[in-house]
């Protein structure tokens, strides 16, 4: 095996784990998200816990809506960025004909596919497409990390506000 043929079988598995990685913060954001649906149903004791805007006025709509189901729009938010609204690769980088991941977009049919295709630079569309991966790997993580404080948060709250009631 060449240096080049290794170099570039490396980054081919660096990418596909990125790319694994990727997919699961989307399964974690899902199960996660789903837990914490049956958790607030089980704290909540179902539908009846959750309180009304008719019980309270808006103070109760607002507590609701920003602390209870603020960490679900959250876990949601973790499965939208897909690899399109991934970070942008910086302009001063050489870009190549993105052939890892076709958007049909630039292509009009297939033989300008083809003709994309003749003679690539595969080094340079697998760090291009590794980069990607992992920028968009970066923004899951976050937003999962965030969805899940948020989590934390609003059991902390629901805590509070139950301790509140039996005082």
């Amino acid at each position: 095996m060449t240096d080049t043929t290794a170099a570039l079988r490396f980054l081919e598995l660096t990418l596909a784990e990125a790319q694994a990685t990727v997919r699961s913060y989307d399964t974690k954001a899902q199960i996660v998200g789903i837990g914490y649906t049956f958790a607030l149903n089980i704290v909540a004791n179902a539908s009846a816990g959750f309180p009304r805007a008719s019980d309270g006025g808006m103070m109760a709509l607002v507590v609701f809506w920003s602390i209870v189901m603020a960490p679900l729009f959250l876990f949601g938010a973790v499965l939208y960025p897909s690899r399109r609204l991934a970070p942008k690769i910086h302009k001063g980088d050489t870009e190549p004909r993105r052939l890892m991941y076709v958007e049909t977009a630039r292509f009009e049919d297939l033989s300008a596919l083809c003709d994309a295709t003749g003679d690539p630079d595969w080094h340079n569309e697998i760090c291009y497409e590794i980069l990607k991966v992992s920028r968009l790997r970066e923004l899951k993580r976050a937003r999962f990390i965030r969805a899940l404080a948020a989590s934390m948060l609003s059991f902390a709250v629901l805590c509070a506000l139950e301790l509140a009631h039996l005082v």
